[in-house]
Parts: structure tokens; sequence; C-alpha cells
């Protein structure tokens, strides 16, 4: 079951998306949603880190975004309007 959970987000347009995060109580990654583990390769030199993905939590599940009008962003978030420069390189 999703434990779901609102997060702001800015850019050119603020938004309110909801979002599922990871079981705080899971004993095997304790709520970070997964863990990360390097590898090498047959030298033993270091050849990467592989990330594993816990059972309790599915981070491809879809987000649902809400737009948030702008005066709301302002006020609660101090979100500004993007500035856009009309100097070379455009």
């Amino acid at each position: 079951m999703p434990r779901l959970r609102l997060r702001y987000r800015s850019g050119d347009q603020p938004l309110l998306v909801l979002t599922d995060t990871p079981d705080p109580n899971c004993p095997d990654c304790h709520g970070d949603g997964g863990w990360a583990e390097d590898y090498g390769d047959y030298t033993g030199e270091y050849a990467g880190t592989h990330s594993y993905w816990c059972t309790c939590w599915n981070p491809d599940h879809p987000e649902r975004a809400l737009p948030l009008p702008r005066w709301v962003a302002r006020l609660l978030f101090g979100w500004t309007e993007p500035v856009y420069s009309n100097e070379p390189p455009f």
C-alpha cells in the first residue's frame, strides 16, 4: 500500500506533487527505500555502484502534480517568477 506525501516542486510553474514514500519502519532499508553496493572488476579495482530498491517501495510509482496558483507559491514558499534574458545567446 502506498504511503503518500505532498512535496513542493519549484520551476517555471510551481507544483504540489503527490508521491509515494518508502516505509519508515522497514527492517531492510530503514526507511531509505534501498541501498547501494560497490563492485569491482576481475582485478579487484572499483568498477561501479549498483543500486537496489527495497520491496517496501516502488520508485516507479507515478507522481500526481497539482499546479499551484502563483500567489500561493509566492506567499507560502517564497517562489519568484523565472527571469529570462534577451541577451545573446538566446
